[in-house]
Formats: structure tokens, C-alpha cells, sequence
């Protein structure tokens, strides 16, 4: 069984890869948990704004995280 390849940069840019997919250590476009640890504090700040629950990737355009990488 051939060894998986070791890829560039450092752990930082290497958690923040895209290669990376959905797993439990990607963590694709919020480092550390930013919008998930925030749900709460999001969904109460939407329900006085409008009647619907975000859902998904909706969260970052309400509330940019402390965290929050820019892929542009």
C-alpha cells in the first residue's frame, strides 16, 4: 500500500485546506470552530432581523467571526 504524500505549508494552512473535505479536522473557511461555537448568539441576532433561521453558509454573511479565513 503506497504511503499518502506529505503536503506543503504549515498546520495552520494544511487544516485550512480545501483538499481536506468535510471531515472532523477540516475546517474549511472558520478556524476554530468560529460559526459553530456562535450559532446561538447568530440565530438570536436574526430572529429580531427577520423571520428565517440561517441555515449553512448563510451564517457568514450575517456575522464575520473573529476567525473567519478569506479564500479570494
Amino acid at each position: 500500500m503506497a504511503m499518502q504524500q506529505k503536503s506543503p505549508g504549515n498546520a495552520h494552512q494544511k487544516r485550512n485546506c480545501w483538499q481536506r473535505g468535510n471531515g472532523s479536522y477540516s475546517m474549511r473557511g472558520e478556524l476554530r470552530r468560529g460559526i459553530s461555537l456562535n450559532k446561538k448568539y447568530l440565530n438570536r441576532k436574526v430572529r429580531h432581523s427577520s423571520k428565517q433561521a440561517l441555515r449553512h453558509g448563510e451564517y457568514r454573511r450575517v456575522c464575520k467571526t473573529l476567525h473567519m479565513v478569506e479564500f479570494s
